[in-house]
């Protein structure tokens, strides 16, 4: 059976942290493109009310290498143009699911789980 998966171009430790953003966090390959899947995971999703699925079809069709398996400067080039939706929908309680546990935007914010048993 043929692998048709896209190549995994990241070559570096995924987990190491050295990227420094806008609010000078340091963050590391998995933190960013775990960001970049929820703002991803955001707009198909409002493209899904408007009845909109040119995104999740250009993915499909396209077979979309994933954050994850991006080179160090291509993950950069995409987190640079989502990082303030990031912050804001953050903010704001927008993001559809919780950010990855060692991003360290909790050392700064209380995780609402931790907020629910207080």
């Amino acid at each position: 059976m043929p692998d048709n998966l896209p190549a995994n171009l990241n070559d570096q430790d995924q987990y190491e942290p050295y990227y420094e953003d806008s609010r000078a966090m340091m963050l590391s390959h998995y933190v960013m493109a775990e960001r970049c899947m929820q703002i991803e995971a955001y707009k198909i999703y409002n493209d899904y009310l408007e009845r909109d699925y040119s995104t999740l079809s250009y993915i499909l069709e396209g077979g979309f290498r994933g954050f994850h398996k991006m080179t160090r400067e291509e993950l950069q080039g995409e987190y640079k143009e989502i990082e303030e939706q990031w912050y804001e929908l953050e903010a704001g309680n927008g993001l559809h699911w919780e950010p990855y546990d060692e991003d360290p935007i909790w050392e700064i914010t209380e995780k609402p789980s931790e907020i629910a048993t207080n």
